[in-house]
């Protein structure tokens, strides 16, 4: 999964009047009565419809399109006395749907925070130093640092050779954790590795002994650094970080944390035109947070609320507990899904299944950090250097490394295809993170067996992310008609993340130049790499997914289907490797919206500009299509949103 930009757009919300546009419209934000009636003229307005009709002006009257078609059409609702809004000739789209966000991690808590941002350690250490005072003045208070990102920056300096070292040199007193951003990778400083429990909660640290074969700490020992300080995936689970600030977070000082942002979440949303979400995480702490936004008047936009359950690796676990864990989880999908029974705008009738881990390792520490994704084949074991000036050479032939990653569940014969038909027949979309490609396999598998024993439920079940998908199952993902929550921006290739992953994919050898292995024309991954064409070719349904926060808070909807058009990002020196990959404007206005909708179950309301639906939409400051027509097709990305409207209320205006 890729977790950094090549291109972050930032934008800063201005709440300024567009030049010409919107006259007559009221300013009200999240909470403001509707425009009860409306004529909107002069736009050029991409409905979305089954027959993709384009239309020139629409009436909008209580919350809900009553006409759409030409100026003559809207006219009898002008003679009524409705408002007269002049769109001034610019693009309208339904409202924006992201079926893949984590929507309480979009804006920045009043926490040390790294917003993502890759860092030198001596930047690291200087932020950490400046945190202290403020966030950890005692002695042997936590320092949690969010946003810390694992796959840029962290470069050695004359001071400082690895994460630890920093964190040790400027907080010898306080433990320390760095939250990553991809929600699968933290660093420690050593007063925090010392802190690591055992089963019984024992204190007895991460070190060379715990980790040793018949240590506490064996079957962690592949995913903890105990040089670097970073530590993958389950192996954090020990180190009893506060969890104020996370994700995970639970307590009356997270609360306060999240309670205080969730204004600003709102606003931000509105700003990029997304008015339906799939939060793809949610325990019963994330769900309160949506409730707080409605009850203070600021959800704009439909949420489907996951139901997640964090540690889906039964390993440990004998075929009896596991089953029972599974049957535990179905029962409180059902108790959560009824507690929104009703609510208008707010649903929990989703359930997310992590199938594995990521596919990121780390080539150049020692030692080597492998991925931890599902992959069919043995991943290989490079060797390559990196100089002071960052060139990267390979040093020996590449060997074969006897792993092969996890897929969660695996373990324990026919219980994610059981648990993947239990929700089915229980009325649950399921909603799988898969990365690699023998975990996407499991995930297929348990989609057909759910489709064999209950038949063809018409529920929408979603895969997301896809990082690696092998062709056989790009036809079986096609014939099964399964929803694909790609994150677009993510797939343009980029040497420095490609980096990451593809060594442990393509064997290399000595001396070989390293761009002939990550970009080999005839290699796994040009065949495997994000296959969004492939699978929308083979009748999948395209859906879009920014898993905001992880990689940028900004969901960027305009940057992820700029690289979904264009498939790379300029000059990425890599001669367009998955260019046969893209696909067109309209393909991801479609994901974005009545695709997104029919993922979620919402298309009876939302998803596309017609009579009757919810009046949904947004207008930008250039045609998409003008700027693909003209050879600008990268320009998307800059777009900007001048107006969201959510159930005919105006929520944002630029």
């Amino acid at each position: 999964m890729k977790r950094f930009d090549q291109r972050v757009v930032g934008r800063a919300l201005v709440m300024g009047v567009g030049a010409g546009l919107l006259l007559g419209c009221s300013q009200g934000g999240g909470g403001g009565a509707p425009l009860s009636g409306t004529v909107y003229l002069n736009g050029k307005v991409y409905t979305q419809d089954a027959k993709l009709s384009e239309a020139s002006a629409f009436a909008v009257q209580d919350g809900k399109f009553v006409e759409v078609g030409s100026e003559a059409d809207v006219e009898a609702y002008r003679r009524q006395g409705f408002k007269v809004v002049d769109l001034g000739g610019k693009m309208v789209l339904p409202g924006l749907h992201d079926n893949h966000i984590h929507t309480m991690g979009t804006v920045a808590l009043d926490m040390c925070d790294l917003d993502s941002k890759g860092v030198t350690l001596d930047e690291l250490a200087d932020k950490v130093k400046a945190c202290l005072p403020k966030y950890a003045p005692a002695k042997g208070d936590w320092l949690v640092v969010n946003q810390w990102s694992p796959y840029e920056g962290n470069n050695p300096t004359a001071n400082y050779r690895n994460v630890r070292e920093a964190l040790d040199k400027v907080a010898p007193d306080n433990p320390v954790v760095l939250a990553g951003t991809d929600g699968h990778a933290s660093a420690y400083n050593q007063r925090a590795l010392d802190l690591a429990e055992d089963k019984q909660g024992k204190t007895v640290g991460f070190n060379a002994s715990t980790l040793a074969a018949g240590g506490v700490f064996a079957e962690f020992a592949p995913y903890v650094s105990l040089d670097s300080g970073v530590v993958r995936e389950d192996a954090r689970s020990a180190i009893p970080v506060p969890d104020s600030g996370l994700l995970s977070a639970s307590d009356d000082k997270a609360a306060k944390l999240y309670d205080a942002i969730l204004p600003a979440v709102s606003s931000l949303l509105a700003s990029r035109g997304i008015t339906s979400v799939q939060d793809a995480c949610t325990s019963d702490f994330i769900r309160q947070r949506y409730l707080n936004m409605q009850k203070q008047g600021v959800l704009n936009m439909r949420v489907t609320a996951a139901t997640c359950f964090i540690g889906d690796d039964y390993r440990d676990k004998s075929a009896d507990e596991a089953q029972a864990y599974v049957d535990t989880h179905l029962a409180k999908a059902q108790a959560v899904r009824q507690q929104f029974a009703g609510n208008p705008l707010i649903k929990a009738d989703a359930v997310k299944i992590f199938v594995d881990g990521v596919l990121e390792g780390d080539p150049f520490s020692s030692p080597l950090a492998f991925p931890n994704a599902g992959m069919l084949e043995n991943f290989h074991k490079p060797h390559l250097q990196k100089d002071a000036d960052g060139q990267v050479t390979v040093s020996a032939d590449s060997e074969d490394s006897g792993e092969r990653g996890i897929v969660n569940y695996e373990e324990k014969a026919g219980l994610l295809n059981d648990y993947v038909s239990a929700l089915d027949k229980s009325g649950f979309s399921v909603h799988m993170h898969s990365i690699g490609d023998r975990s996407t396999r499991a995930a297929v598998d348990a989609l057909q067996a759910a489709r064999e024993r209950n038949g063809k439920s018409g529920i929408p079940h979603t895969v997301a992310h896809l990082q690696m998908v092998h062709p056989d199952d790009q036809k079986r993902l096609g014939a099964l008609g399964v929803f694909l929550t790609y994150t677009y921006a993510w797939t343009a290739p980029s040497m420095a993340y490609d980096l990451l992953v593809t060594p442990f994919i393509h064997p290399s050898k000595a001396g070989q130049k390293i761009e002939d292995v990550l970009y080999d024309p005839l290699g796994y991954v040009k065949k495997a790499f994000y296959p969004v064409e492939s699978t929308r070719k083979e009748g999948a349904v395209l859906v879009a997914g920014s898993d905001a926060p992880v990689d940028s808070r900004d969901p960027r909807p305009f940057v992820n289907i700029a690289s979904g058009v264009t498939r790379s990002t300029e000059g990425d020196g890599t001669g367009g490797y998955t260019a046969h990959e893209r696909t067109s404007l309209q393909n991801m206005l479609m994901a974005y919206t009545i695709n997104g909708a029919r993922a979620v179950r919402q298309d009876a309301v939302s998803g596309s500009i017609e009579k009757g639906k919810s009046a949904d939409f947004i207008v930008l400051d250039r045609n998409l299509f003008d700027l693909v027509a003209s050879g600008k097709a990268q320009q998307i990305a800059d777009a900007q949103v001048e107006m969201t409207v959510f159930m005919g209320r105006q929520v944002y205006r630029r």
